[in-house]
C-alpha cells in the first residue's frame, strides 16, 4: 500500500484485526509510527467472526466514497491501485478487481492461473467478471449501501459483492491494467484449493437460485456469464466424475472402447493443461460435498 503510485493523502487505510494471536497488532502499531504520512488506523474485534463480518466493521468507520478491499497475503504492482480507481470513474463500473499473478513453485497452480485470467479478462470485455479477488477490489461505496455491505452467510463474498453489483446494471470488471501477486500456500495448499473450490460453488449456486427461481432482473449479458460459469462449477464436475466412472465399469467388464479412451485419458494427463483441468474437476467435486457439512465461512490462514 505504501508504496503505490498514488496521493498518500488521499488515502484512509482500516485495518481489522480480529482476535489475532500473532502479534498483528503491536506490528501495525510499530509501522504507524514510522509512516505518519498516511492516515492508519487499526480497529479491534476481538474475536474471529469472519472475513465478511470485519470488511463490515471497517465500512462503518470508512469515510471514502470508494471502498477498496486487500487480503494480507497479496501485494499489490505500485499502478494497481491507480489503475483500479481510473477503471471506477468510468461511467457504468462500479467495481473493479484485479488478474492474479502466483507466486508459487507449483506448475498446476500456474497453469490453473493462465487459463482463468483469460476467462475473467473476456467476462469483463463482455460485461462483468463472474469472480471477484479479495487480493484487491474495489467497490463504489454508494453501491455497496445499497446492498446492504458484504454478504456474510457465504465464502466468496467479494464475488459475491461484485455480483450483486451486476445485477444493479453496474458493471464488475478485472482489467488487463490492474495486476496482484497472490502467495500460494507452502503447506496446506489442497486445502487451500478446496476452501476457496466451496465458496466459489456457494457463491454460483445463490445466484442460480436469484436468476432461476428468484427470477430477479439482471442484464442479459450478465445472465449468460453466470449461467455458464453456474455450469461449469456446478454441473460439469460431477459429469466428469459420472462420465469416468461409468467408463471404469464398462472397462471392466472388458469393453473395447471404454479401455481406449481411459488409455488416452491416461496419456493426455502427461499434458499440464489437461492434468489440471481433471484436478480441478475433482477439487470442485471434494468442495461440493464438503460444503454438505462445512461452509468454511470463518478459517485460520494456510502458511504462505
Amino acid at each position: 500500500m505504501y508504496s503505490q503510485d498514488y496521493p498518500k493523502d488521499r488515502l484512509e487505510v482500516l485495518i481489522v484485526d480480529s482476535g489475532s494471536t500473532d502479534g498483528t497488532v503491536e506490528l501495525v502499531h510499530e509501522w504507524i509510527k514510522g509512516h505518519e504520512d498516511v492516515n492508519v488506523r487499526v480497529i479491534e474485534e476481538g474475536i474471529r467472526m469472519g472475513k465478511a463480518h470485519a470488511l463490515n466493521t471497517a465500512l462503518k468507520y470508512a469515510r471514502g466514497d470508494i471502498i477498496v478491499v486487500t487480503d494480507a497475503d497479496s501485494l499489490w504492482l505500485p499502478d494497481s491501485l491507480r489503475n483500479a480507481i481510473a477503471w471506477l470513474m468510468s461511467n457504468g463500473v462500479g467495481a473493479v478487481s484485479c488478474s492474479k499473478i502466483p507466486r508459487t513453485n507449483r506448475d498446476i497452480e500456474t497453469e490453473y492461473r493462465s487459463y482463468y485470467g483469460l476467462l475473467r479478462l473476456a467476462e469483463s470485455r463482455r460485461f462483468s467478471s463472474a469472480i471477484f479477488h479479495g487480493e484487491l477490489a474495489a467497490f463504489k461505496r454508494e453501491l455497496l449501501e445499497k446492498i446492504g455491505g458484504f454478504p456474510k452467510d457465504v465464502g466468496a463474498d467479494d464475488s459475491h459483492t461484485a455480483g450483486f453489483v451486476s445485477m444493479m446494471g453496474y458493471r464488475a470488471i478485472i482489467p488487463e491494467d490492474v495486476k496482484c501477486i497472490e502467495y500460494v500456500p507452502s503447506r496446506g495448499y489442497w486445502m487451500w484449493r478446496v476452501r476457496r473450490a466451496q465458496h466459489l460453488i456457494q457463491h454460483f449456486s445463490r445466484f442460480l437460485k436469484y436468476m432461476l427461481i428468484d427470477n430477479r432482473n439482471s442484464p442479459r449479458e450478465y445472465r449468460q456469464i453466470m449461467l455458464y460459469e453456474a455450469y461449469l462449477h456446478l454441473i460439469n464436475p460431477w459429469l466428469f466424475i459420472i462420465g469416468l466412472a461409468l467408463l471404469v465399469v464398462s472397462a471392466l467388464h472388458g469393453a473395447v472402447i471404454p479401455i481406449a479412451l481411459l488409455l488416452i485419458g491416461l496419456a493426455l494427463l502427461s499434458v499440464r493443461f489437461f492434468r489440471t483441468w481433471v484436478i480441478t474437476q475433482v477439487i470442485l467435486v471434494v468442495a461440493a460435498i464438503r460444503n454438505l457439512w462445512n461452509k468454511e465461512l470463518v478459517w485460520r490462514k494456510i502458511e504462505k
